[in-house]
């Protein structure tokens, strides 16, 4: 239980380290350098402004110095990913496999709030997590014991990577064949596929491809009816996906089994 209240911890502080590359990867900023400001005033912000979640309660969501709101997005971020760490804890342990998931989580985090602003998927994020996830497969061939999710073969991480972009690029291909060169996919989703398919193996990320197209469809049909919004308006697709992802990484193996008795 203790430890489980350290994990949350760390992932409260990851959530607040995540924020500063939600605003600045897209912005072409430092992560390291300069020190965190006020979005309004510019005042650099102290330590007892950057407690995670706490300052943002005992502030009463705004800045100290000059009074203009704080986002409600970055405790939210910090609450998720510590909740998120805490979920990886209880279900793997002490493990390699729950460093593996946390490195997972953290960059998906990442890629759901960027996309969701930008509409873009940074390769900086996408190369990270194809390093990660090969040292991962790495380590497994060379005869580590890593059993995060399907990833039990030596060529199921890559077999994943594979079939998941292939098949995602081969929708991009076809569908701007359709619409006349503007694909309704992205390559960053295709190429984020690839990160996918490294950490989940090709089982669940088969899951995550399908259940991203269906999460997607949802989402779509209550924007679309319910809040009026342009039917050719274009929609981050990345924000599916990561929420596909993080359903196939705690409950996939479950599902499968319920669907396909597999």
């Amino acid at each position: 239980m203790i430890f489980g209240i350290y994990i949350f911890l760390v992932g409260l502080c990851i959530g607040s380290f995540l924020n500063v590359c939600i605003y600045r990867i897209p912005e072409d900023i430092s992560i390291v350098a300069p020190r965190s400001r006020c979005g309004s005033c510019e005042t650099v912000l102290k330590p007892l402004d950057l407690i995670p979640l706490l300052s943002y309660a005992f502030l009463g969501g705004k800045c100290r110095y000059c009074g203009e709101r704080i986002s409600l997005r970055y405790p939210l971020v910090e609450l998720v990913t510590g909740l998120l760490f805490l979920l990886a804890y209880l279900q793997f342990g002490m493990t390699i496999t729950m460093v593996g998931s946390m490195c997972f989580i953290a960059l998906l985090i990442t890629v759901f709030f960027i996309d969701f602003d930008h509409m873009i998927i940074p390769n900086e994020l996408v190369a990270l997590g194809i390093v990660i996830g090969l040292a991962i497969n790495v380590y497994l061939w060379i005869g580590g014991q890593y059993t995060m999710f399907f990833l039990s073969s030596k060529s199921s991480g890559i077999i994943g990577a594979l079939v998941g972009s292939g098949i995602l690029l081969l929708i991009s291909i076809i569908s701007s064949l359709i619409y006349g060169g503007q694909s309704a996919i992205g390559m960053g989703d295709v190429k984020l596929f690839a990160v996918i398919g490294l950490f989940l193996g090709w089982e669940l990320t088969l899951l995550t491809l399908w259940l991203s197209f269906i999460i997607g469809g949802i989402i779509g049909v209550v924007l679309i009816f319910v809040f009026k919004m342009d039917r050719k308006a274009a929609i981050p697709f990345g924000p599916f996906i990561v929420t596909a992802a993080f359903v196939s990484m705690f409950v996939g193996s479950k599902l499968i089994f319920m669907l396909f008795g597999i």
